[in-house]
């Protein structure tokens, strides 16, 4: 293909995904609104980092949240010198801060949908790597609009937010491109802290397929994201290796404590498999039946790129088993929002199904056989 047609499928396709995406949750978000009820479980914490950065240029919530800790224990971390730091990663109230100014808080829900629309892209290129154009475009849909991932449109989600870089480094890894995938992988840890586990596969496939200096690489672009945050963990905690999932402030008899999240991944494993697969409200087979479908498609993606395909499910597959030893796993409005990267790292897999089920539509009736004799 000629680079000219290919730039104007890839923009074409994108046009599609992110116009359907944008309809749909416009509609959606615009018949549900009212304000400040899109900030949902942690999502006011991120706007408040936000509005901290700012109007305060720091970020020390003390200013922005009211009442004690008896209101905000367990979402705040206890800095070095008794600062209210965010518990959560800041990155996407860094990002979203332009917009404050034009848009106030509604700022935050028009992020989000951004996001979604990006991240339906960042599919439709990671499906594009397994199947055809059309495939992938009802694949990134289908992901999305067969999934809990839709009803995060109103929202201004964290996990999301993530899953869009997550999917960008993947994209990147498959493609062995060492530079940006490392780069990718080290903004989607700086996102999102869990994903720091995944990234010793995204920089094992690419030692594999680059050598010692696709390696080098990767971890030399990688490095960017994590040092800083190392040096943001320094500065409010006094070292690079505590993060605020480590020092979170909370109430024990009526006095201040700290915890930290490391020790909640004490779940029986069977039990977190059973709940993330079957509970009626959270689990997979309900809240992503979708995945039924992309199933087969593994299957034929394992055929033709048995590399890429196996990065995927080994990604996915840790990662669910990551979150069955969490006990709050459960503490999603829908669906789980932990499991948003299996969706995405699914969604080549869910092209491949749709480019199968196309082929045979498509195919023309053979003639039958003239009878002997």
């Amino acid at each position: 293909m000629d680079v000219k047609r290919e730039i104007k499928e890839r923009a074409l396709a994108w046009t599609v995904v992110a116009g359907l995406i944008l309809g749909v949750s416009g509609l959606h978000v615009t018949w549900r609104y009212k304000p400040y009820t899109f900030l949902i479980g942690d999502c006011p914490y991120y706007a408040q980092t936000a509005l901290s950065v700012l109007f305060d240029g720091d970020l020390n919530l003390r200013n922005q949240l009211r009442g004690g800790i008896e209101t905000h224990q367990r979402q705040i971390s206890l800095g070095a010198r008794g600062e209210w730091y965010p518990k959560h990663p800041i990155l996407m109230p860094l990002l979203t801060i332009p917009l404050v100014p034009l848009l106030g808080t509604n700022a935050f829900l028009v992020f989000n949908v951004m996001v979604l629309a990006l991240f339906g892209v960042a599919l439709y290129e990671l499906g594009r790597i397994a199947a055809g154009p059309a495939a992938s475009i009802f694949g990134a849909l289908g992901m999305i609009f067969g999934s809990f991932i839709i009803v995060y449109d109103y929202n201004y989600s964290p996990d999301l937010f993530a899953c869009l870089f997550l999917a960008l480094a993947v994209h990147e890894t498959l493609r062995e491109r060492a530079v940006t995938a490392g780069f990718l992988a080290g903004l989607a840890t700086f996102a999102r802290t869990s994903h720091l586990f995944l990234l010793p596969f995204t920089l094992a496939y690419v030692a594999w397929k680059r050598r010692a200096r696709g390696a080098v690489l990767f971890i030399a672009a990688a490095a960017l994201p994590l040092l800083a945050q190392a040096g943001l963990n320094f500065r409010m905690f006094g070292s690079p290796f505590v993060s605020p999932y480590m020092r979170i402030l909370t109430l024990e008899s009526g006095r201040p404590a700290i915890l930290s999240h490391v020790g909640d991944f004490d779940l029986p494993i069977w039990e977190g498999i059973r709940g993330q697969l079957l509970d009626p409200q959270k689990g997979l087979v309900f809240t992503a039946p979708v995945l039924f479908l992309a199933a087969p498609g593994f299957v034929g993606w394992l055929r033709r790129r048995r590399d890429h395909a196996l990065l995927c499910l080994v990604m996915a597959a840790s990662l669910f088993l990551l979150f069955s030893s969490y006990r709050w796993w459960p503490t999603s409005h829908q669906g789980n929002r932990f499991l948003m990267p299996v969706l995405a790292l699914s969604a080549p897999a869910l092209a491949c199904s749709i480019a199968w089920v196309m082929a045979r539509v498509r195919a023309p009736a053979q003639p039958a056989s003239p009878r002997p004799g």
